[in-house]
């Protein structure tokens, strides 16, 4: 028997129509203990606790309160009143035991939090330690239950810029995929848009990057670390990192940057599928700056920039 057993049988008791079984149980409760619940005292509350709950879990118990029936009195409307506090009280009573007896109910550890920016709309948040995170359309952001408890740990994907408040003794690190960004105090963005490659650009402070567990670099302010996961290596250039980052502020700027990852960009800001076919435009590399344009007007310029055609179809965008 259950929780909510207990709490349809009351129900059924105080309507009338409860089966000559658990008329008996709870009349014998009540005869046997007829006070208001919230007068019980803390020794009372245990016996109580402990009874109740093993008349519950042995059937021992439970027939023993197969005795003849108690013979049914009319009440007023104040009696009622009273059998519903007691009534009530058993399942207060019992959901305690509940919870003081059945591991399920052991302290759990805090739920993790997920952060999501719609595409088409990018959202700024403040973590739990005062940091502050600039999620890009599209991205997600997850932070366990223990953040800012021993460490700062976070996992994404998508695009997402960190600024990190310092705390040298809880160290701030992001993951994505294999990818670890690891920081004290600084400002920085991962990009983690596809399973293939991921980005880091410092903008201020320094950060360590580690892949799979094994040390890549530490990057300073103006650093870009760009990993392929299909070519198991990285590269790292300097990069305008304030005019990168600031995407909020400054629009989407690429600097080199793969087609596929400015693609992805723009169906993300704009929230709107692209397609690209054929190998050729994939392997390019892309600079410019989309601000303030509708998505004709990125595509168009994209498009002049590289010589690529592109259509619609079925609400999708498809280059070729």
């Amino acid at each position: 028997m259950n929780i909510a057993t207990i709490r349809e049988m009351v129900d059924r008791y105080l309507q009338g129509t409860a089966t000559g079984q658990e008329k008996q149980f709870i009349e014998k409760w009540l005869q046997a203990r007829p006070e208001d619940e919230q007068s019980l005292q803390d020794r009372d509350r245990h016996t109580i606790h402990t009874a109740l709950w093993q008349s519950f879990t042995h059937r021992t118990n439970w027939s023993s309160f197969a005795t003849p029936p108690v013979v049914r009195k009319s009440y007023s409307l104040s009696n009622y009143r009273s059998w519903i506090g007691y009534a009530a009280a058993i399942i207060v009573i019992l959901s305690g035991t509940v919870w003081l007896t059945t591991p399920l109910f052991k302290k759990q550890s805090p739920a993790a939090q997920t952060i999501i920016a719609l595409k088409g709309v990018h959202k700024t948040v403040q973590l739990p330690d005062s940091s502050i995170a600039h999620l890009f359309p599209g991205a997600t952001l997850v932070i366990p239950g223990n953040f800012n408890t021993k460490e700062r740990p976070v996992t994404l994907s998508g695009k997402v810029f960190f600024e990190v408040k310092q705390d040298p003794a809880r160290p701030f690190y992001v993951q994505s995929g294999k990818l670890r960004t690891l920081v004290l105090g600084t400002s920085f963005e991962v990009t983690a848009q596809d399973s293939f490659h991921t980005a880091v650009i410092v903008r201020t402070g320094k950060v360590g990057i580690q892949y799979d567990g094994r040390q890549l670099a530490d990057l300073s302010p103006g650093k870009r670390l760009r990993y392929d996961v299909q070519q198991n290596n990285f590269a790292i250039d300097e990069v305008n990192a304030a005019m990168l980052c600031e995407w909020w502020n400054n629009g989407m700027v690429f600097n080199q940057s793969p087609f596929e990852e400015v693609v992805q960009s723009i169906s993300d800001w704009y929230n709107v599928p692209i397609e690209i076919t054929g190998t050729k435009w994939k392997q390019e590399k892309v600079t410019i700056r989309i601000k303030d344009r509708s998505l004709t007007d990125a595509l168009s310029l994209l498009s002049a920039t590289l010589g690529f055609q592109y259509k619609k179809e079925n609400n999708r965008i498809i280059i070729y």
